[in-house]
């Protein structure tokens, strides 16, 4: 087995000097070997290995996937997101001279399992046109609160590191010439010289703890290359964010300084490495004795249930569905993802969880939305297992509105029907 150490050529060229069954030779020393710039290790310093379970991912061959990403005019004017199937991706654009803020974010919070090492890859062209003063393009892992991503603002390049642990959200902001590993310039040991005018793979891997390791990195040539780290353990008083379980982000803003621009949003993916344990706490919530009228033909919400407003950083896991009538007659069951009809639903906090509920009104009745699974049953029926192990699940947009799941029954007797419904949750905080 080859051995390796480092060494340096006479010529102060940095290399590896490897010994291989007696041989020895030396090949450019590629930032993948040593210390915080070892992409064979995760975040933790453990071997990677092929079994990264993904947590999420999202590419746009076909849309824009408008249930996972929200995309907004966040502020200001003259902003626009326009999708292209032959690119797969979405353009974010600002208008010249024009103060606007565009911003394309995950519904969805990820998970961050402590002891795991996260991984984050996410495409896009930084500068996909115009840039320059007053121009200010970022993608991450990131909200308005915390998080880690990249930025160009003008023309300087920047690693971020965002927290919230003072109470207000405070940047921290590394320039490219000043990365601890490699400024990717060209002058740093890759000798990559990244030219952000065109699109990158931004590698970000993570220990949490509170008080763990930051990696950031980008990928060229099939080769992970990291170029800064924020070293936490035993440096910090305190958490180095406030938490970990962060949306996928791009944004672009123009300040009313500069000319018309735009940033390209490719793909993205959140990795445990290492595995994921469905570590969670169940929860339980029902119709109890209260029987719910459903009328016949129609689709009437019997539970709804969504994430607090200060939880919505929690992943929730449906994991059983249990429905009865109180007769003999068929209907059909469905789990809706944000339809319409419910706006006057009335929430009640379940304590110690992140999720509210609500037993819905008599003849409440659902339109639109998402089926995300159902079924036709007599009398009562129970579902549970891989049917609700899916990748879309409840979050909030931009701006704090709140997913909703909608259990719902659909008499198909001859008369309307009185349900009774219960459903267990996981949920993983």
């Amino acid at each position: 087995m080859a051995e390796l150490f480092a060494t340096q050529f006479p010529q102060n060229i940095d290399c590896t000097l490897i010994y291989d069954e007696g041989k020895k030779y030396y090949r450019p020393f590629k930032n993948t070997d040593f210390a915080g710039g070892a992409a064979g290790t995760d975040a933790f310093g453990r071997q990677r290995v092929s079994n990264p379970e993904a947590i999420f991912n999202s590419k746009q061959i076909f849309d824009n996937q408008p249930l996972y990403w929200d995309d907004i005019q966040y502020s200001g004017s003259g902003t626009s997101s326009t999708h292209s199937t032959n690119t797969a991706s979405s353009i974010l654009a600002v208008s010249a001279t024009t103060a606007g803020k565009r911003i394309r974010q995950t519904y969805m919070r990820f998970n961050y399992q402590p002891s795991k090492s996260q991984l984050i890859n996410i495409t896009g062209v930084l500068t996909n046109s115009g840039g320059g003063t007053g121009i200010v393009c970022e993608m991450g892992i990131f909200d308005d609160n915390n998080g880690l991503f990249l930025r160009k603002s003008g023309n300087t390049i920047s690693l971020v590191k965002r927290s919230s642990v003072t109470g207000s959200p405070v940047d921290t902001v590394t320039t490219r010439s000043n990365w601890s590993l490699d400024p990717m310039d060209g002058s740093g040991p890759s000798q990559v010289n990244l030219d952000f005018t065109k699109a990158q793979i931004l590698v970000i891997d993570f220990e949490w703890l509170g008080i763990g390791r930051v990696r950031y990195g980008f990928n060229v040539d099939g080769i992970t290359y990291y170029c800064h780290e924020i070293n936490n353990a035993n440096n910090i008083d305190s958490v180095y964010m406030s938490t970990p379980n962060l949306p996928l982000r791009y944004s672009i803003e123009n300040t009313g300084a500069g000319a018309a621009s735009s940033i390209e949003c490719i793909c993205g993916a959140i990795i445990s490495e290492g595995g994921k344990e469905e570590v969670g706490t169940n929860r339980y919530i029902s119709t109890n004795t209260t029987a719910i009228t459903a009328t016949k033909f129609f689709t009437n919400a019997v539970l709804a249930f969504r994430l607090k407003s200060a939880n919505v950083g929690c992943t929730i896991d449906v994991t059983d569905i249990s429905t009865l009538i109180n007769s003999n007659d068929s209907y059909e069951w469905v789990l809706n993802f944000n339809p319409s009809g419910i706006n006057n639903l009335s929430f009640t906090s379940l304590p110690n969880s992140s999720i509210e509920y609500c037993v819905a009104p008599n003849e409440t009745h659902i339109s639109g939305g998402y089926n995300v699974i159902g079924g036709y049953a007599q009398a009562k029926t129970e579902a549970n297992g891989d049917p609700f192990k899916a990748l879309l699940k409840l979050g909030a947009s931009i701006t704090g509105k709140r997913d909703v799941l909608v259990l719902g029954c659909r008499p198909l007797g001859t008369s309307n029907a009185n349900v009774y419904a219960g459903v267990t949750v996981r949920e993983f905080s």
